[in-house]
């Protein structure tokens, strides 16, 4: 497979894109949520240490006026396991020097406040704060600082370095339980947006496959499943399928005009040889009549004579079938004449054992001449009981719609072959007929002299004519 065709279907690129978009709205969120929890843990330090700071200022202020130290180291402490490991706790007094903490190695009783810290600022604030520290120190992130004052008299001032290490470990649980649970849902959603992106596209595949075949197949024969709801992919399907219905449409009518021009020049080079053929038919035969008069022959003779006046004779009546002359008799049909039809059938019928249904409808004026359009329904409800099986079933329907006469003649009996519709109507065809193999010639070619059209259907055992001719020959009869 083409690696470039691949990655440029639809079919992988629209199911790609919903897996990877689910993917990645799933990263961004997991990094939303950590990045929030974070936040909010850092201010859950911050509004504890505040609130902790506050609870011992009142004790810490009477430790420095006492100066006690143990007492003020006891309350920075805490005991063991609190939550004021989390931050690191120094009292300093109003001297600058650290009183206590409860890191007492790292700061040390007695030492100014601006060796311990030489990073922070050495005068105190008026209020409580809470800010980020300046540069890259190890031990703090952040700084909260709380003045204590006594009867409105500076004291001192508490100091916590808040950091993110003591909270790292839950913070590490919170994200790993997230990437699991979003992993979890990630392993839902990209097999369902997978899915759902190849359903989508699904519709789009079908339209592409069937476009392929426009060109390499016959549009009549061209049946796609495509969708027909409002989507624009539907609306597009319905433009196609109307596309393909006029490919089919012309497709039908290119076929008909080069089956109605091959049989016209087939009828042209009919009827101008026997027109030629006529001629000396008519000649042989006077000669054999003339012979005769002029003297009588012996046994011998006579026979050969009688040979050879019904062989001429026979080759006149094949000669005559193929100049068909629809107007004839200038008699209008009237529905007498059709049902005089199936009377003329019925030995045909009861030879055969085939059941005629017959529906007779047609009860309007016309100028149709009655003579070729008996001589058209005949041969073709002869040809129908001749391909209906035995205890078969053919039906004729007959009826006026409009300003034309609308015939069906239907059989169920042997299929014609798809391949073989095409040379039906031609004299002689490669197809099984009717008798001398003019029948289907000669309903041709009533039907184009009385300006109508005939069409055959096969489908299965079921054979179907249709004739079409117009009522009004004045108007409608002049040419196929």
């Amino acid at each position: 497979m083409n690696t470039n065709r691949f990655w440029s279907s639809y079919r992988v690129r629209l199911p790609l894109s919903l897996s990877v978009s689910a993917i990645l709205t799933a990263f961004c969120l997991a990094l939303a949520l950590g990045g929030q929890t974070l936040v909010n843990l850092r201010a859950d330090q911050g509004r504890n240490a505040s609130m902790l700071a506050h609870a011992w200022s009142e004790m810490l202020v009477q430790a420095l006026r006492t100066e006690d130290v143990w007492l003020a180291y006891a309350l920075l402490r805490g005991p063991e396991g609190a939550a004021n490991f989390d931050a690191i706790w120094i009292l300093v007094d109003v001297s600058g020097r650290i009183f206590a903490s409860n890191r007492p190695r790292r700061y040390r009783l007695d030492q100014p406040l601006r060796e311990a810290l030489p990073w922070l600022e050495a005068t105190p604030g008026q209020v409580e704060t809470l800010e980020w520290v300046q540069g890259n120190q190890a031990e703090a992130q952040r700084l909260l600082r709380l003045p204590l004052f006594s009867d409105g008299t500076p004291v001192g001032e508490l100091i916590a370095l808040l950091s993110d290490t003591p909270y790292l470990p839950r913070f590490r649980e919170i994200l790993i339980g997230g990437i699991l649970v979003t992993g979890a849902v990630l392993a839902l959603l990209v097999p369902l947006g997978w899915l759902w992106g190849r359903r989508l596209v699904a519709p789009l595949i079908q339209l592409s496959q069937c476009m392929g075949r426009v060109g390499k197949e016959d549009p009549r024969r061209l049946h796609c499943t495509l969708p027909g709801d409002d989507s624009e992919i539907g609306q597009l399907g319905r433009q196609f399928a109307a596309m393909v219905a006029a490919l089919a449409e012309q497709e039908a009518l290119k076929e008909r005009m080069l089956q109605t021009e091959r049989l016209a020049a087939i009828g042209r080079v009919a009827a101008g040889v026997a027109h030629e053929v006529n001629n000396p038919l008519g000649g042989m035969l006077m000669a054999i009549d003339t012979y005769r008069q002029a003297q009588r022959p012996d046994a011998r003779t006579a026979r050969l004579l009688d040979l050879l006046e019904r062989a001429l004779s026979q080759i006149q009546g094949v000669v005559s079938a193929l100049l068909v002359e629809a107007r004839a008799d200038p008699r209008p049909l009237t529905a007498r004449d059709l049902d005089d039809v199936r009377t003329l059938a019925q030995p045909r019928l009861a030879k055969s054992g085939v059941r005629l249904i017959w529906h007779n409808a047609f009860d309007v004026a016309t100028t149709l001449p009655a003579a070729p359009v008996r001589q058209l329904l005949l041969n073709l409800l002869l040809n129908a009981i001749e391909a209906a099986r035995d205890g078969g079933v053919v039906q004729v329907r007959l009826l006026s719609k409009g300003d034309r006469l609308r015939l069906w003649v239907r059989n169920r009996g042997r299929p014609i072959p798809p391949d073989r519709l095409a040379q039906l109507f031609e004299p002689y065809p490669a197809t099984p007929s009717a008798r001398s193999g003019l029948g289907l010639w000669i309903c041709y070619q009533i039907v184009s002299q009385l300006g109508g059209t005939i069409e055959v259907a096969s489908k299965g055992e079921l054979t179907t004519f249709h004739v079409s001719l117009p009522l009004d020959q004045s108007v409608g009869g002049e040419g196929p």
